[in-house]
Parts: structure tokens; C-alpha cells; sequence
């Protein structure tokens, strides 16, 4: 100890434990401001957990909220159906209509499949060149192939990295255009086996261009004027009448012939039919709003313990008196009793289909039949879609041109008025007139195009081939312009018709002012065909109102103007839409699903406030740091007080051992 060593350096001293005595008096210096500092860590770091629980709280509320606040729960579905060896049930969404289906399978859909000759071995060489494959029909004979032009296929270039029978297959899976190749070993050699998708239209024309100086590559051609591949079955579609109406599908597996119902199906039969009921599950929506009650009382429970006194602990909780806490809890409970906003009639509050709040803020649902306006089941038996209005967001246009897309987290709850000043518009290029038949043999008719901004490769129409009619030449344009690389990578696409008058009009699918359908360089025959070098007419975006500000549009989308009250909307514009009244409400679930939101997001109240109380435990640390440090201040000075006091005292017993017996040693006092 300091105090130990002032004394035996001094040789003597006061005899006071010094030592001890400067860190009694540094104690009792320290003892308040450290104590108010334990206090303050101690509640905020109670404070930071509790308000941890009420996050947790909150999130729990939020997710039965979120049930209620789907369109899916209310929308849901039961299915019936029997036993059967015909079809499989894969999907039934809330978007199925109930009702009795009939369904009779009379044939299943069957892929195109086409085989090579035989070769030697899988690694074979093949010849160069470049392969095209479309889609499309054959006729009966194989002598008439049809473009289908809403169908993409590919150019495969086969070259000295992939000229083998194994690296043709390996090129053609690559495309993944939905065709199959393999190689197969028949036993005699090794051959081709290329099976398109299913359906009638998903055949295969397989043209082939090969290299002069690298032959073999046209064995494998299959289209109007040469045909190497042998055929081993024809496209079929499937075959299927529901309630005796007769509609056919490209594939087995059945997605949208029945709204809601997706199936596949696997054998046909003339004799069995199969009855599918679909009705409304009403059980799902009652079960998550009665999870809701639940969850909410379950919450309010929690939270008085955070902020009211606790019978069980007999201490109020942290966040008594805290401001965010409770201003929380009053905006979710004073929710829970307003009217939901944009809704104006039918039930807009909890208590128009029984549920009411008691005293103490919990919520009970009233199951009397005795009180028919106020009874909860008699809301879900007979007002069902009242009480979905009431939870689920909706969105309501009274134009069918004008279709709301979404809305934001900003876009407030109410009617708003749309004008169309302006429709959206596609580019389109349009030819001269032509006439028909048009014969491709000799002919240069080589072109490049530019789809919004998207410059195809040189395209050509083939040789030697005879469309006679201006469908037929719009959908081969259709098919090649679309299986350019460089549009399919920018998803590009383009629709080619024969108008009214006779001539090629070429329409980009996209709307707006980037809407635009170019020719480049031509074939010297071109010109034939009603087409020159040059640009047609570019699109325009769509512009309008919406309640009387300008609102944003961008091809045939229209936004609200930033920091409206309709800001977030979303719209998709039809030509011929002059004007709309739009509806939006969040309904009861969106609202307090929003409201939460604003609390437990990242970036939310809840987060904010805690990150202030973990600042605050921040200054708590300075603040321990300079107590330290005026501490040793403190300290220092006691000791230095208490070594002077020590020399003083240790210079006082030297002077009276000095003087002790003077009185001896002076000359008229001493003893003699």
C-alpha cells in the first residue's frame, strides 16, 4: 500500500493507515455517480432486451395478420375427386372457380420424333454448316411444313469443335429450345433420335446449310424439299372434353383448361368420364381470423408486461412510461376500432361481423345467434365476401383499359380519378402491297432489322421455297426475325402480319417512345417483297393525369406522380382508355400490416430507438471513463495531502524529541 510505504519511508509517522483511508474517501467520492451510472446500464440494457421481446411481439401479430391479409386464404379451395388411372391432380389454386367438372380424355398428347441413318460410332464425323430448327405442322404427306410464329427455335452452328454425331446432340440440348437428342445404339450403328415437345404445332422443319468444303451435314435435313431424317411418330395434341366441350392441348400436362385446376393426364378412354368437384373451403379464412384474435390478445398480454405493472414479478415493466412503446401499442389498439379506409360501405370494422373489444383491449368474438347484426358466424355463413373485402387489400378499376398492376408502401388508401391524354403505342414498319405467290428460288431476299434498338444478324428467307400466301410469308418472318441471338438475349420480340391492304407490317410487342422496328442493309430482290431500307413509325408512351396531377408514363405503364397521395400505384394502359375512377383500400390486414411494418423494419422506429439507447450505453462508457479519470485525480491529491501531512508530522516528532529534557540541558535548569 502507498499509505505503507509514506510511513516506513518517513521513518515514523502519524501511525494512521493512510492507504486504506485515501480509498475509503475515493469510495465514498465515487459511490453516487457510480451507483447512478450501474442504474442507467442496468435499465437500459433492460430496455434493449424488452424492447427486443416487444419486436417480437409484434412480428408474431404480423404473421397472423399476414393470413388474413391474403386473398389466397379467403379464396381458398376444396377438390373432390375419385379414383382413376387417367389423371393426376397437380395444382388447385384459390383462383379455381367451384363447380362440377366433367372431364373424358379421348387422346393424350404424343412428341414428334425423327431418326438419322446409322453411323459407325458415336464420334462419327458429320460435316460443317449451320442447322435450323423451327416449329410448326406438317401435313399428312410431309410435303407442307407451317410455320408456327409464335414459337422460337434456334441456329446451331456445327463447326470443328462439335462435327461428330455426339457433338451434334450435345449442340442441338444446348439450345434448350425444349427439344431432346440422343444417340442411340440400334445395334446395327449408332443413330440420331430427335424428339421435339408435344403437340401437333411443336413439329420440327430442320433446315440445313452446310459448308461446300465439309459435307454431311445435310443428312440430317428435314424440311419441304429434302428429307434425310426418317420420322417415327407424329406430334399429337391431347384430346380432352370438360362438361362436352371438346379443347385440345399441346402437352399432357394441363394447366388451363379449368381455371385454378392444373392435372396431367396419362391415358385416354373412350367409356370413363371423371367428375372433379370445386368448392369454396370458407374453413381457412375463419381459422385465420380466429388465429388473429388469438394473436392479438396474445400481444396486448406481452406488452403490459413490458410497459404496465406485473402481478407476477410485482414490479412495472421497462418500458413504463416509454414514449415509442406506448405511442406503439396505442396506434395498433386505436386500429383495431377505426373504420378501414377506402371502403364505404358493406363491413369496414371488426365489430360489423362480431368481433368487439372488451375493457381491458382484448377482442372476443361474439358467437351469439341471437344478435344477427353482430354475430360472427352469421357473417361468415351469409356475408363471406363482405368479410374478405374487409381484410384483403383490393384494387378496383371501373375501365377495363385501365388495370391497376400494384401499389407501394406509400400509396394511401382512397378513389382516384385517371385521364389519358395520350395512348401508348407499338412501332410498326409497314411495307408497300404485294402480291402472291411469292417464290424465293434465286432470289436475294437477305435483310438485317433493328427491333427497339436491337439489331438482328443478316437473316434471309430461304431459297427455293413458294408461299403463297401473305400468311404464310408473315409467319416465316415472324419465325426467323425472332430467333435472332441478339433478341432473344434482349427479350425482344416482334409480331408480323399481312394488313388489310396486302402489305408485310412488322409491329415491335413493346409500347413507348423505344418502340421501333428498323430495316438495315436489304438484298438487292428485297424490294420485291414491299420492304426497303429504313425506319417506320416509333411508338409513344402513354400520358395522363391522375387526380388532376401529370402522372409518369414509360410505354404502357402509368405512374403516379412522386409524393401524391396515389404515389405507388401502378397501372398498365390499354389503347382507347380515356379516362377511369381506380379504388385502392389496404383493407384491415394490409393497414396493420403496414402500420407494424413501420415499426419492425430495418430501418424502423423499433430499430431506430435502439439504436439510440445503445448510443446512450455508449456515453455510459465515457462516463465511467472519466469518472476513472477524475478518480485518480482524486486519489493523487488525497495522497499528496497525506505525504505532507506525514513530513509535517514526522518533522513535529523530531522537533519533540529535541526538545525532550531541554530543561535538563540549560544552564539555570539543569540538574546538578
Amino acid at each position: 500500500m502507498i499509505g505503507s510505504d509514506i510511513v516506513n519511508s518517513l521513518g515514523g509517522g502519524s501511525g494512521i493507515n493512510s492507504g486504506s483511508l485515501v480509498e475509503e474517501l475515493v469510495s465514498l467520492q465515487n459511490a453516487p455517480e457510480a451507483q447512478r451510472l450501474d442504474t442507467r446500464q442496468e435499465k437500459l440494457e433492460s430496455q434493449i432486451s424488452d424492447y427486443g421481446l416487444l419486436r417480437s411481439a409484434l412480428s408474431n401479430l404480423d404473421a397472423a395478420v399476414s393470413a388474413v391479409s391474403s386473398s389466397d386464404t379467403f379464396d381458398a379451395k376444396s377438390v373432390a375427386i375419385p379414383d382413376t388411372s387417367l389423371i393426376a391432380l397437380t395444382k388447385l389454386d384459390s383462383s379455381a372457380a367451384a363447380g362440377n367438372y366433367r372431364i373424358k380424355i379421348e387422346e393424350v398428347a404424343q412428341a414428334q420424333s425423327l431418326s438419322s441413318g446409322s453411323y459407325a460410332s458415336k464420334d462419327a464425323v458429320i460435316g460443317k454448316g449451320e442447322i435450323t430448327l423451327q416449329f410448326g405442322g406438317w401435313n399428312a404427306a410431309l410435303d407442307t411444313f407451317t410455320v408456327d410464329p409464335e414459337k422460337t427455335g434456334a441456329t446451331i452452328t456445327i463447326d470443328d469443335t462439335n462435327n461428330t454425331l455426339s457433338g451434334l446432340r450435345d449442340a442441338i440440348n444446348e439450345a434448350d429450345i425444349g427439344v431432346q437428342a440422343t444417340v442411340i445404339a440400334d445395334g446395327s450403328g449408332y443413330k440420331l433420335l430427335v424428339t421435339s415437345p408435344s403437340g401437333a404445332t411443336n413439329e420440327l422443319q430442320i433446315a440445313v446449310a452446310e459448308d461446300a468444303g465439309s459435307p454431311g451435314l445435310a443428312d440430317f435435313s428435314f424440311d419441304e424439299t429434302t428429307q434425310n431424317l426418317t420420322q417415327e411418330q407424329e406430334g399429337v395434341d391431347a384430346q380432352i372434353r370438360v362438361n362436352g366441350l371438346l379443347v385440345s392441348r399441346d402437352s399432357n400436362r394441363i394447366t388451363d383448361v379449368v381455371e385454378g385446376l392444373e392435372f396431367d393426364i396419362f391415358n385416354k378412354s373412350a367409356t370413363e368420364e371423371i367428375n372433379i368437384g370445386i368448392s369454396a373451403d370458407r374453413s381457412i379464412a375463419e381459422t385465420a381470423i380466429r388465429d388473429f384474435v388469438e394473436a392479438y390478445n396474445t400481444f396486448l398480454e406481452e406488452t403490459k408486461k413490458l410497459t404496465d405493472f406485473d402481478e407476477e414479478t410485482g414490479e412495472y415493466g421497462n418500458l413504463k412510461n416509454d414514449a415509442l412503446a406506448d405511442n406503439l401499442i396505442d396506434q395498433v389498439r386505436n386500429y383495431l376500432g377505426n373504420s378501414v379506409s377506402g371502403l364505404s360501405d358493406g363491413f369496414t370494422q371488426l365489430s360489423n361481423l362480431g368481433i368487439r373489444t372488451e375493457r381491458d383491449g382484448s377482442l372476443d368474438i361474439v358467437e351469439n345467434p341471437n344478435e344477427p347484426n353482430t354475430n360472427f358466424r352469421a357473417a361468415i355463413d351469409k356475408n363471406f365476401d363482405l368479410v374478405r373485402d374487409l381484410f384483403v387489400p383490393t384494387t378496383e378499376s371501373d375501365n377495363s383499359k385501365v388495370k391497376i398492376n400494384g401499389y407501394s408502401g406509400r400509396t394511401q388508401a382512397g378513389s382516384y380519378e385517371v385521364v389519358i391524354s395520350q395512348d401508348p403505342t407499338q412501332g410498326v414498319f409497314t411495307g408497300d402491297p404485294l402480291g402472291f405467290p411469292v417464290d424465293t428460288t434465286g432470289k436475294d431476299y437477305s435483310f438485317t432489322v433493328a427491333i427497339d434498338g436491337v439489331e438482328t444478324a443478316s437473316i434471309s428467307l430461304p431459297d427455293g421455297v413458294t408461299y403463297n400466301t401473305g400468311e404464310e410469308l408473315a409467319a416465316e418472318f415472324q419465325a426467323l426475325i425472332n430467333l435472332d441471338e441478339s433478341l432473344q438475349a434482349a427479350n425482344v420480340t416482334v409480331n408480323v402480319a399481312i394488313n388489310g391492304s396486302g402489305a408485310l407490317e412488322f409491329t415491335s410487342e413493346a409500347y413507348g417512345s423505344d418502340s421501333k422496328v428498323v430495316f438495315g442493309p436489304v438484298g438487292g430482290d428485297f424490294g420485291d417483297l414491299g420492304i426497303a431500307a429504313g425506319s417506320g413509325v416509333t411508338g409513344k408512351d402513354v400520358v395522363g393525369t391522375v387526380n388532376g396531377e401529370q402522372a409518369f408514363g414509360y410505354g404502357n405503364i402509368l405512374l403516379p406522380a412522386i409524393n401524391t397521395k396515389a404515389d405507388g400505384l401502378s397501372m398498365t394502359i390499354t389503347p382507347g382508355a380515356s379516362n377511369a375512377t381506380v379504388n385502392f383500400s389496404r383493407g384491415f390486414a394490409g393497414g396493420l400490416v403496414s402500420l407494424i411494418d413501420t415499426f419492425t423494419r430495418s430501418n424502423g422506429l423499433i430499430k431506430e430507438h435502439v439504436t439510440e439507447l445503445n448510443d446512450s450505453l455508449d456515453e455510459i462508457d465515457d462516463d465511467r471513463s472519466e469518472l476513472e479519470r477524475r478518480t485518480e485525480a482524486y486519489r493523487a491529491r488525497l495522497q499528496s495531502q497525506f505525504i505532507a501531512m506525514e513530513q509535517i508530522v514526522s518533522s513535529l516528532n523530531n522537533t519533540g524529541s529535541f526538545l525532550d529534557g531541554i530543561l535538563d540541558r540549560l544552564p539555570f535548569t539543569a540538574k546538578k
